[in-house]
């Protein structure tokens, strides 16, 4: 069975040698990661347009492997969020806030963005691989495994932060975390032939109640730790309990 590997940009990861994926199966990374891995990915995706032209520049240069596939919001094959078997009132589909700085409210169509993350996994699937592993897509903020009580932090949380193409901000949209879990939840109901294996910090799939009640009725998607991913890697397969919510 082909196996993928979709790699976020989470904080998580620099607890995990991702150079030790090359050769078990086909790399899928996001946004700025070819600054710091230039020959690890097959593809990289990016759905914002001045990274994906920093991502043509750097290939251009010959700063990306040249093998490496590229994609932009332009060349991304389609797909849609919503399945016919949705209900007609999806209580997951829509987020509705408050604007604290204006006092408005507004309601999100979570089916309608774009983003590189959950862009990249669409791209694996579409690839026809069988396992799909995501890994580093933290969703929660950063330092999440410091807090207790069930509290969520939305502090800034990616590898590349503060950096160029990056938004210079404290704190995550609100709605971000609703909406990663909205989309991961669909990937996998729209694919119910793979296997889709959730990989992160324990403390980051205990906290994350939000994703939980997303997948807790997906019988394809999985839950694992970093740990349970190198034995996958190195064939200790048959001594990984695959975690569900």
């Amino acid at each position: 069975m082909s196996t993928a590997f979709v790699l976020g940009n989470g904080e998580s990861r620099k607890i995990f040698p991702i150079e030790k994926l090359k050769g078990a199966g086909t790399i899928y990374g996001c946004n700025a990661i070819y600054r710091d891995n230039p020959d690890l990915c097959d593809a990289i995706i990016s759905v914002n347009p001045e990274m994906t032209e920093e991502l043509l520049q750097a290939s251009s240069d010959n700063k990306i492997n040249s093998n490496t596939k590229i994609y932009g919001k332009d060349n991304l094959p389609e797909f849609s969020y919503v399945l016919e078997s949705d209900p007609k009132n999806d209580k997951y589909r829509f987020w509705s806030g408050t604007n604290l700085k204006t006092n408005t409210s507004r309601k999100l169509d979570l089916s309608v963005a774009r983003g590189s993350g959950c862009s990249a996994i669409q791209v694996a699937c579409n690839d026809n691989h069988e396992n799909i592993f995501i890994i580093g897509f933290d969703i929660l903020g950063a330092g999440q495994y410091e807090l207790r009580d069930g509290a969520l932090s939305r502090l800034q949380n990616n590898m590349y932060k503060n950096t160029i193409n990056y938004p210079d901000r404290i704190n995550m949209k609100a709605y971000l975390k609703f909406e990663w879990s909205y989309q991961l939840r669909q990937l996998a109901r729209s694919y119910p032939d793979k296997n889709f294996y959730y990989i992160n910090r324990s403390e980051y799939l205990e906290a994350n109640w939000l994703l939980h009640r997303h997948t807790s009725d997906v019988e394809n998607f999985n839950y694992g730790i970093y740990a349970d991913l190198m034995k996958w890697l190195t064939d200790d397969q048959s001594k990984i309990s695959w975690r569900k919510y």
